[in-house]
């Protein structure tokens, strides 16, 4: 192999000799170019199981804040009608007692009796009897009918 010569003096022109050497090129040190680096493609791996049971989670917890959304509102509902209901059962109450003080039931009576009433003891009582047909049990079923009754009733 050929070595390098350690003299670093050799390469250049020296003044006086008649011959004029070739202006050596100048070595430029050239820093290194930057490379370019190719990007990474970033993947990202998602499992196809694990996102449907997060979305039917997802779904599931709206359905169910709906659902206690529509339950409260009807227990709303609910509260206003009982307090409907026992607001009516108060109002019935005074109405009865009203009815009650109002109405002579001896006048009633006298007027019913002139106009014609007569008591219930004195009502003449009609009994009627009435006989239902005989039921017609005279024809036999056949398997086939049974399997064909059977299966109407099923598919109805």
């Amino acid at each position: 192999m050929v070595q390098r010569v350690d003299v670093q003096y050799i390469d250049f022109y020296t003044q006086g000799s008649a011959a004029r050497k070739i202006q050596p090129a100048v070595k430029t040190q050239t820093g290194t170019l930057p490379q370019i680096k190719k990007r990474k493609i970033q993947r990202i791996y998602v499992d196809p199981v694990a996102a449907l049971g997060t979305v039917v989670a997802i779904c599931m917890l709206v359905m169910m804040m709906v659902g206690i959304s529509q339950l409260r509102s009807e227990q709303q509902k609910t509260a206003e009608m009982a307090a409907y209901v026992e607001q009516l059962q108060a109002k019935n109450t005074a109405l009865q007692a009203q009815y009650e003080e109002e109405c002579d039931l001896e006048a009633v009576e006298k007027t019913a009796l002139a106009l014609g009433m007569i008591p219930q003891p004195q009502a003449a009582h009609t009994t009627i009897q009435v006989e239902l047909p005989a039921a017609e049990n005279d024809t036999q079923v056949t398997l086939w009918q049974r399997i064909g009754t059977f299966l109407t009733g099923l598919f109805a």
